[in-house]
């Protein structure tokens, strides 16, 4: 394949309008890239996540029962018809099976088995309707029986709850050998039963439900587990948050995710949402303009001070501040007050020890309490993920970028694989794994870090860190526009080739983002007028459709060819840079992909917008933020994008139908057509309007007199029009999508 350089046909007039019109991003739409907002990541505490740290929090509580109920997403809308449903039909099928499990072990003994099974079923059916009946049928005389009876009962409403209580008491009066199947249920429902009551036995009730289980009685509803989530509620109303906290840890030990939202009930100062405190969004007295009324506003300090000093309600709280504060300080906000008045109670509590002493370090950093914040380190255990992590701020703010890049680097490895983040293991995380996540815990922290290493110019190590963090924008972003391709093709052929026939997903959690880099480098290659090298990283079809680009390229580019076959191979080109240029030549980023300009962003900093004041009125840098090497500024101006206009490959394909125009005759519907297609393509875009102008002047100078031009001239603009050739070439793609 030969090297012909396409860009250099693009005309003239492009170079001056990119010359008049600065380049910029078209729109906004992150921050995609952590190195979007990297002058605040670095500068400012990264963004804590409650689900993450109370995840991290239970990692210290072994459960040993088994979480059976529901999905978390049904359970997730407590008291929706959904949940009701799931648990209704996980009650039935576990209510069967239990049934049939009695009958063969013979711990009921009807006379007629089929009848007694007949009978369960109905009276089963009969549960689940919507229309109750006053009274069951008959059924064989057992613990299922009674459990029945307090089932109607309690679902007939709180008016006959007694009878119900009644049922179940009975149920446990029976010997243990005929009461093994339903005395958890039973427990478990006389503890619901008192809780909604409000009744100080209602604990007792659900201890005594794990009590049983673990003594051997069929529990084909995992309510033993279930039972810390309400035991932990009772304690809550009863106001015990510190009893509350560690039950509602080993509900999420267990894998119930629901206890993260229930956790937030115990913040005293947590602002209520609907008359709620545990569900809803988080809403705190230091943001959104609210704050509790001064008698609640009182209250809520005094349990802050017993929280201080209770060691897991303090680390709760601490984890909440951070999950709440840091946000509003990414977004702009200004944290301090209640994260000062926090590290206030905790002063004033002395307690013995501190645990997790970096975190209360993050909050006096949030604040700009940076020498608090150093003080508070001090106490951390060395090698937690955020202890190094905020070591490596305080290295990189002394202008130690080498202390602080091996900070970072131990605190993203101690953050990297999915059960390192405090342990956790029993339900999915999302922390990093998913595409452009870099709001995430790790995946921030990969951004950090890598952020570190371009300070350095340490690009590779920089590509790596993103690629692991999957951190596409900024991995794409070094890939194209720092790194030169000699250099990405060594390190894409250190990397594992994926499957034959794998076809990379971008919205998938679990794809490798190293499969990326081949169609990337591919694309590449290609703007860099290299083919032959380009086609070994295309996928299927597109390394066909690339011979046959380099095959139009080389015809049109034949001057032993007719003009005709000359120029029909030009246009052939042009319509496969326009309408296969995604695939064949477009960026990952900017000007094609992200709407955020990095480029421009690392060489000119932060718009106004996003600019700090600095006391005077003028609006500056922010202090700390990262400022790229020399040697990243040389590659950017080196690898820039030709021509850097959005939809670039567009351009291109203008271009190669207008060397198609140059060979062929005045006033011909071929010309016409060859011309409207390119001034379509080039039109209503704000860096192509000189060129959509240049292009009409030649359609009404050469196309005069043709029907395909008619409707262009009439209008004085280019509409939507087809032509000869135009119309074979959509008739060959349709053909070849088919």
């Amino acid at each position: 394949m030969k090297n012909i350089n396409v860009r250099a046909m693009i005309p003239a007039t492009l170079a001056w309008v990119l010359a008049t019109h600065p380049l910029g991003a078209t729109g906004y739409g992150g921050p995609y890239e952590y190195l979007a907002q990297g002058w605040k990541n670095m500068a400012l505490a990264p963004e804590f996540y409650w689900d993450l740290e109370v995840k991290r929090l239970s990692s210290a509580y072994h459960p040993e029962e088994e979480f059976l109920t529901v999905s978390t997403e049904a359970r997730r809308s407590w008291g929706s018809e959904a949940e009701m449903e799931a648990l209704g039909s996980l009650t039935a099928s576990s209510d069967s099976a239990d049934f049939a499990a009695a009958l063969k072990a013979g711990a009921i003994v009807p006379p007629d088995a089929a009848k007694a099974t007949g009978q369960h079923e109905a009276v089963r059916r009969l549960l689940a309707t919507k229309e109750l009946p006053a009274a069951l049928p008959e059924e064989f005389d057992s613990e299922f029986a009674d459990y029945h009876h307090g089932a109607l009962a309690y679902r007939l409403g709180k008016d006959h709850w007694d009878d119900a209580r009644t049922a179940w008491e009975t149920l446990l009066k029976r010997p243990e050998a005929e009461r093994h199947y339903r005395s958890v249920w039973a427990t478990f429902m006389l503890g619901k039963i008192a809780m909604k009551r409000e009744q100080a036995g209602a604990v007792t009730w659900f201890q005594r439900t794990r009590a049983l289980a673990k003594s051997g009685f069929a529990d084909s509803l995992g309510l033993a587990a279930d039972s810390y989530g309400w035991e932990a509620r009772c304690e809550w109303k009863q106001g015990h948050p510190e009893k509350a906290a560690p039950l509602y840890l080993t509900q999420l030990a267990l894998g119930d995710e629901t206890a993260i939202n229930s956790l937030k009930a115990l913040i005293p100062d947590r602002m209520p949402v609907d008359g709620m405190l545990n569900y809803g969004p988080d809403s705190v007295i230091s943001g959104g303009g609210r704050s509790l009324p001064p008698a609640q506003m009182a209250a809520a300090e005094q349990q802050l001070k017993l929280a201080a000093a209770d060691p897991l309600l303090r680390r709760l709280m601490t984890v909440h501040i951070l999950a709440t504060e840091t946000q509003r300080a990414l977004s702009g906000g200004a944290p301090g007050g209640r994260c000062t008045r926090w590290l206030g109670f905790i002063k004033e509590a002395k307690p013995e020890a501190f645990e997790d002493a970096e975190y209360l370090g993050w909050i006096a950093y949030s604040a700009g309490n940076y020498d608090e914040a150093a003080e508070w380190l001090k106490l951390a255990k060395p090698d937690t993920p955020a202890a190094c992590w905020l070591r490596s701020k305080f290295e990189r703010r002394a202008g130690k970028t080498a202390e602080a890049q091996k900070s970072m680097a131990k605190a993203f490895q101690l953050l990297s694989g999915r059960s390192d983040y405090g342990g956790w293991s029993p339900a999915e995380t999302n922390d990093g794994g998913a595409w452009g996540d870099g709001q995430r815990f790790r995946g921030a922290a990969a951004g950090n870090l890598g952020a570190l290493h371009l300070e350095r110019a340490e690009f590779i190590d920089a590509l790596k860190t993103f690629l692991e963090g999957k951190l596409w924008g900024d991995a794409a972003f070094v890939a194209e526009r720092i790194l030169t391709a000699d250099e990405l093709i060594a390190f894409v052929g250190k990397q594992a080739a994926p499957a034959a026939g794998t076809k990379p997903e971008l919205d998938s959690e679990r794809i490798d983002p190293r499969e990326f880099l081949r169609a990337l480098l591919g694309r590449r290659l290609v703007r860099e007028d290299r083919y032959a090298e380009a086609r070994h990283y295309m996928q299927a079809p597109y390394d066909k459709i690339l011979d046959d680009y380099v095959q139009a390229l080389e015809d049109g580019a034949n001057e032993k060819l007719p003009k005709a076959k000359r120029a029909r191979a030009w246009f052939h080109a042009a319509w496969l840079a326009r309408y296969d240029g995604t695939e064949l030549m477009g960026t990952e980023g900017a000007p094609d992909g992200s709407d955020m300009d990095l480029v421009n962003l690392r060489v000119n900093g932060p718009g106004e917008e996003d600019r700090e004041s600095d006391g005077s009125g003028n609006k500056v840098v922010p202090p700390n933020a990262p400022q790229p090497s020399r040697e990243e500024l040389r590659r950017l101006k080196q690898h820039r994008v030709s021509p850097e206009v959005h939809h670039h490959y567009r351009v291109i394909g203008a271009a190669l139908a207008m060397r198609a125009a140059a060979l062929l005759p005045d006033n011909t519907e071929e010309l016409a057509d060859v011309i409207t297609q390119a001034g379509r393509w080039v039109t209503n875009r704000w860096a192509d309007r000189k060129i959509s102008d240049r292009y009409y002047y030649i359609l009404e100078k050469r196309c005069w007199k043709t029907k395909v031009a008619a409707a262009t001239l009439k209008r004085g603009a280019f509409v939507e029009q087809s032509g000869p050739w135009s119309s074979a070439e959509e008739a060959a793609r349709n053909a070849r999508a088919e």
